[in-house]
């Protein structure tokens, strides 16, 4: 607690300023790059003993350099609070001038740190001249110091250039410099730097978001402490029972055979408390290391918020190196750990000691198992395994595991009912499990040894439908539900996808089932010589749709209501079409022009990007468009048998692709459509072909096989559970497979 007329702050902890070694408020405060401070004359005797500084409070060694103590980092920040508490607890009502120690103290130099009257005040500024005094009466002094501690904190200076301000920050060295070293030490362009108070408005949003994620860590290290804690406090429980049933099975055979009993009974004993020792160490090593994880997580945290509220940009930003290599190291420490032990320890006695000339026998798990190696997801008919293993391989006692753990599993399916899994003893210590289904869900498998769940059990496994083909729906002609000429495909808000038929001269949208149940017919009576090749659906569900007889774009609602046509006299011939996630613009592919247009949803012309050529960025004879959810635009640029990416505002990003049939080359490339995951699906027309990439380009594989017959594939969509929905021109039909 403050000390009596202390002017700290009702919330602030003044356990901050004190040292941890001699529990007084911080002389000259050093910083170790733990960030943990302590004073210089107290780290001086450290090193005296020891001759390097071990930190007293998280046990981590540091070497010293030829400075020895004095060459530790200043906490400038930590010192700069204790002086500005410490004038604040003083008072300054009855102070004197430090400079003519006669004068009535009136005035604050926050250069200096001291006060100063009214006199000597006049000639105070300049001396040195180097030095930007800034004077303060008392009573402003006081007002902002209860508004904004920061703002009444001293000037840092440069480490080179000892008499000039911080006001920069060098991004290329990763340092606080002054205006002179931007001069000479860090000129532009070989380094980058900013406004300090920029530098640190960053850093401080940047701290913020670490912050919070060690404080998430350090929940975590504290939770699963209270686990383990927990863990042990049940075995001392079980080990008093059972030691008592024990203790207690004795004294009502003791009489009968004395000596046998007491050698027996000493040998379970001593069977249990060796049983008990080597559990109870390794269950108290664990809880140590989470204790220290969760007090380094905690100082820092708390250092680090301190840092944030009451230090001033130059100190936030001079202390950003340590601070940033202490929390990345501390987010990588293990907080979410399972105890190392468990707690099952069972006592077995025998019915009848002369025959079997024994009390009984322990029952003990002889380690930790775990559930290992699932696959989470699988097709139906695939076999389901997984291994039961030792979560700790230092303990596995193999010999004993055989024929001392009892393994039980059982599958759970997705209408609630359960079916028992082989379980195989592989006689190394691990069980093998494995099972097949036949239906499609979320399976549950559950595992237990001894009766007891092992860790990771119960496990999810989604059983999904086969690979390849899965069905196929439509034939030729123009009646409902068959198809003439298609081109583009596109996913529907409800689910159903929206096929474009060129020579049909509509738009159809059927739904994605086995038997591809027509849906609805989309067709303009005013509109003369509808050509459409492609449609694209906004946010409120309007259907935008290329229309190549007219040369424009016309806008429908979800019902095939005509809201408006743009695009005439701009577009020579549309083809593909997209609108972006992230900007709601839409993207219109100009097949004879060799570019892309760009308009906004009213029908207003923004710009246009690209060229007919085969340089990066030129295109010949663009087909068919996509946009991922970043707002990358994927153009299939089909004479040049390649995929060209820009950015949403055109700029070429890459290419990829090339001329063949090879793995990752294309031949006249048309439909385009990229999934929740970034993956691009190309229909590769004249290989007859759907094939899988990256988004960086980097080819995965061939969605379709040889035997599916695809035959000019033109349009691709996916759907978000990752079926790819193509258009097949040749056959007429639509296609859906599985990944």
């Amino acid at each position: 607690m403050a000390a009596k007329g202390s002017k700290l702050p009702e919330n602030f902890d003044e356990n901050f300023l004190l040292c941890g070694i001699c529990s007084e408020r911080y002389k000259n405060a050093k910083i170790l790059p733990c960030l943990h401070s302590f004073c210089e004359p107290c780290l001086g005797k450290l090193a005296e003993e020891r001759g390097a500084i071990t930190c007293p409070v998280c046990r981590r060694d540091h070497e010293l350099n030829d400075n020895g103590v004095a060459g530790i980092e200043t906490n400038v920040f930590l010192n700069d609070l204790i002086e500005y508490f410490a004038t604040q607890e003083g008072g300054f009502e009855s102070k004197k001038c430090v400079i003519c120690e006669e004068g009535k103290a009136t005035t604050h130099c926050i250069e200096c740190s001291f006060v100063i009257c009214h006199v000597c005040a006049k000639g105070h500024t300049k001396i040195p001249l180097t030095k930007t005094h800034r004077l303060l009466e008392l009573d402003e002094y006081h007002a902002m110091a209860s508004a904004d501690p920061a703002s009444i904190e001293p000037p840092v200076y440069c480490n080179t250039h000892s008499n000039f301000q911080v006001e920069f920050y060098c991004d290329t060295c990763n340092m606080a410099i002054c205006l002179k070293c931007t001069a000479l030490d860090h000129s532009k362009p070989e380094h980058q730097y900013r406004c300090v108070k920029d530098a640190a408005r960053r850093f401080s949003q940047d701290l913020s978001d670490v912050t919070t994620k060690v404080k998430t860590k350090e929940s975590q290290a504290h939770d699963s402490k209270n686990t383990v804690q927990k863990v042990l406090q049940s075995l001392d429980e079980c080990y008093r029972a059972e030691k008592e049933t024990i203790r207690k099975h004795i004294r009502q055979t003791i009489e009968e055979v004395t000596r046998l009993i007491q050698e027996n009974g000493d040998e379970i004993l001593t069977e249990l408390k060796g049983e008990y020792d080597k559990r109870k160490v390794n269950l108290t090593a664990q809880l140590k290391e989470l204790d220290i994880a969760e007090n380094d997580l905690t100082s820092s945290r708390e250092y680090v918020e301190k840092l944030m509220h009451y230090g001033n940009a130059s100190q936030l930003m001079s202390a950003k190196r340590r601070v940033d290599h202490q929390t990345g190291e501390l987010l990588k420490v293990q907080t979410q750990v399972e105890p190392v032990e468990d707690d099952y320890m069972k006592f077995e006695p025998c019915d009848d000691f002369c025959r079997g000339k024994s009390l009984g026998t322990m029952q003990f798990i002889p380690t930790v198992y775990k559930v290992d190696s699932v696959t989470p997801t699988l097709r139906v008919g695939e076999d389901i395994t997984c291994t039961i293993r030792s979560a700790c391989e230092s303990s596995l006692n193999k010999e004993e595991v055989s024929h001392r753990v009892k393994v039980e599993a059982v599958m759970k399916t997705p209408d609630g009912n359960t079916e028992k899994v082989e379980v195989k003893d592989n006689e190394n210590g691990t069980m093998t499990l494995k099972t097949r289904v036949e239906v499609e869900g979320e399976h549950e498998l559950s595992v237990t040894v001894c009766k007891k769940p092992v860790q990771g059990s119960p496990v999810n496994i989604k059983i999904i439908a086969k690979k390849g083909l899965v069905c196929k729906f439509g034939e030729k002609g123009s009646g409902i539900g068959q198809f003439n000429d298609l081109q583009g495909i596109t996913m529907m808000r409800n689910g159903d996808v929206l096929v474009a038929e060129y020579s049909n001269q509509r738009l159809q949208s059927v739904t994605v089932t086995v038997n591809g149940r027509h849906r609805k017919m989309f067709k303009f009576a005013n509109v003369r010589n509808f050509k459409p090749y492609d449609a694209a659906v906004s946010v409120n569900g309007n259907v935008f749709t290329t229309d190549a007889g007219n040369q424009q774009v016309i806008v429908c609602d979800e019902n095939g209501e005509l809201i408006r046509c743009f695009g005439k006299g701009e577009i020579q011939f549309p083809i593909g079409i997209a609108i972006s996630p992230v900007n709601g613009r839409v993207y219109v592919v100009d097949f004879s022009a060799h570019c892309i247009h760009i308009y906004d949803q009213d029908g207003n012309h923004i710009k246009s990007f690209g060229s007919k050529g085969s340089q990066k960025g030129q295109l010949m004879f663009p087909y068919f468009v996509c946009i991922d959810t970043t707002g990358n635009v994927y153009v299939s640029d089909s004479d040049n048998n390649r995929i060209q990416v820009f950015n949403g505002d055109g700029h070429f990003l890459y290419t990829f692709g090339s001329h063949g049939s090879g793995d990752g080359q294309l031949n006249d490339p048309h439909g385009i459509g990229v999934d929740k995951h970034g993956y691009v699906y190309a229909a590769d027309c004249k290989n007859n072909r759907i094939v899988k990439y990256e988004s960086n380009g980097k080819f995965v594989c061939r969605i379709d096989e040889v035997g599916d017959g695809l035959k000019n594939p033109i349009g691709v969509c996916v759907t978000d559970d990752d079926r790819v929905i193509v258009t097949d021109k040749g056959n007429s039909c639509i296609k859906v497979f599985r990944q």
